[in-house]
């Protein structure tokens, strides 16, 4: 099982399901043989959960060790900085975001990821380097036509080229695109819940004529 973030890449799943798939949920096995499922704790808690349980792996490590079995300090600190690239992100991933992502698109997360694998087929995984440059490129050409009010047909044209390195971009980076959209949607629609008690998109102002 590899991890990336906060998708994992998995084969022989039920399903037939294969490649990189969103973590719905993460549970923890104690040494009794309890089992801790993180899904309904809140952020905090399931870091914290993680944090220990990680620790608790890491003092197995089969290497020069102290006196009873304990990792070094030196070994501990390795340990714990690891844990900030890899157990904050799984600490975001198995909570209601990722709960809410299973229907937050459906049958679209399905056909965006086929999307994101036709754009890795024809543009392959180029350098991060030179396919951010691009990007931002033609981000930049977006931000230009709008600024001009230029034509629909001409935004169009660089909105679709921003969407498509973006898609470039995830898989470069082996980021699940529809995973990361919908968490995306799902933050903006619970800040808007939060702030206002119901959705309440910006609408810009047109003044009276």
């Amino acid at each position: 099982m590899v991890v990336r973030g906060t998708v994992a890449y998995g084969g022989d799943l039920p399903g037939g399901l294969t490649g990189w798939l969103p973590i719905r949920c993460i549970s923890v096995v104690e040494h009794d043989g309890s089992v801790t499922d993180t899904a309904g704790r809140v952020e905090e808690e399931r870091l914290a959960i993680l944090r220990e349980a990680g620790l608790a792996a890491a003092e197995v490590y089969d290497g020069p060790q102290e006196g009873g079995g304990r990792l070094t300090d030196v070994q501990r600190r390795v340990v714990r900085a690891a844990e900030e690239e890899t157990l904050v992100p799984l600490a975001k991933a198995g909570g209601r975001l990722a709960e809410t992502f299973a229907g937050a698109l459906g049958d679209e997360a399905v056909a965006l990821r086929r999307i994101q694998e036709q754009c890795r087929d024809l543009y392959g995984r180029l350098e991060p380097e030179r396919a951010l440059a691009w990007a931002l490129e033609e981000l930049g050409e977006l931000s230009q036509a709008m600024r001009r009010d230029e034509s629909t047909v001409r935004v169009e044209e660089e909105l679709g080229q921003v969407l498509v390195w973006a898609l470039c971009l995830a898989n470069i980076t082996r980021t699940d695109a529809a995973h990361a959209f919908a968490k995306g949607f799902t933050a903006e629609r619970d800040r808007q819940l939060r702030k206002h008690g119901a959705i309440r998109p910006y609408r810009r102002e047109v003044p009276s004529c």
